[in-house]
Parts: C-alpha cells; structure tokens; sequence
C-alpha cells in the first residue's frame, strides 16, 4: 500500500492532467472548470483507490489502476445522469406537433398559467390546454399540470404526490406516454 501512496503523491500532477483531457472529452465538467473537475474526479479515485488499497496488484501499474478507477466513476457518472435524462421529458413530448421548440412551448405555457396579457388569447389557449388533458385521466392529469404548468422537477413533483422520486418520474411519464397515444387516436380520427 506504501507504494501505492508514494506514487499517488509524486504523480498527482500527471494524473490530473490525464483525467482533465478525460473530462474534456466526455464534457463532463459544464457546472465547473475543467480543471476543478480534474481535481475533483482526482480526489474520488484516490478514495477509492485508497479505500480499496487491498484489491491493488503491487505487479501492476499503479497508473493503470488508478485510471481505471478513474474510467469507472465517469463511466458511473454518465450511467446516472442518463438515467435522469430518461425520466425527465422534454415539453414537446406533451404536444403532437414534433415541429415546435421547447422554448416555445415553455412561452405557451407561460402565458397560460399567467393572469396577464389578452384574455381571449388566455382563455383560447385554457381551453386548447383543456381540451388535450382532457383525453387522459384525472389523475395523469393533475400530475402532467403539476409537472408542465407548475415546473416541477421529479423531487418537486415526488412532493407533491407524497411519492417516491423514482416513482414521480415513472406515473410522470406513463401520464405523458398516454396523452401522447390520445393526441395521436384524436389526429388519426380527425
């Protein structure tokens, strides 16, 4: 293990530079610097490393070892944030109309929810929002109002249904799942 720490502590700096291009190539570092992110993932595999110290092969290369640590948490990493990704839907996958952005479906559901502007614009577009929701249950509807007009996230939304995160996520899209299937039966018949 002695040898293991000596070689973390005269090769940090390499190892850093190593796990920065890491990051750069991966884009894992969009919150921080990247090489605030290098010495972050660096002082994860060093606890890691060190916290399994015993698994470590002295005939090996302590580099190699450490850098497939390293592999392992971005690999990690990435497993969980895609994961995220996959429950969290994107505002078109509310609307039929694949051609719209989410920023302009954000803006018409901003102006939905909002007490200001003209009310006949308002109340035609409550009643567009009405008429969609009103293909899927009650329940698939409170969940996609709390989830698109009120801007909840999966824990936010958890909350407010006194459910679990991962739970939230699923009937979320279940719920969107449906209403797709009923805006896509109402187009077909139309």
């Amino acid at each position: 293990m002695r040898s293991l720490q000596e070689f973390i502590t005269d090769e940090s700096d390499m190892l850093r530079r190593v796990l920065r291009s890491y990051i750069l190539r991966l884009g894992r570092w969009q919150h921080t610097t990247p090489d605030a992110a290098a010495s972050e993932l660096l002082n994860e595999v060093v606890v890691e490393a060190l916290d399994h110290a015993d698994r470590f092969d002295p005939a090996r290369q302590p580099k190699a070892w450490l850098l497939g640590i390293a592999a392992n948490l971005l690999r990690r990493q990435q497993s969980e944030t895609a994961q995220r990704e996959r429950r969290e839907p994107l505002m078109r996958d509310l609307v039929a109309d694949d051609a719209a952005s989410d920023d302009d479906l954000f803006d018409q559901l901003a102006e939905i929810s909002s007490s200001s502007g003209d009310p006949a614009r308002i109340n035609e577009a409550n009643d567009a929002l009405a008429h969609l929701l009103g293909s899927v249950s009650l329940e698939d509807q409170r969940i996609l109002r709390l989830a698109v007009l009120h801007e909840m996230n999966g824990d936010e939304l958890a909350q407010a249904l006194n459910i679990t995160p991962g739970a939230a996520r699923v009937r979320l899209h279940r719920a969107i799942r449906r209403l797709r299937t009923a805006v896509e039966h109402q187009t077909a018949e139309e």
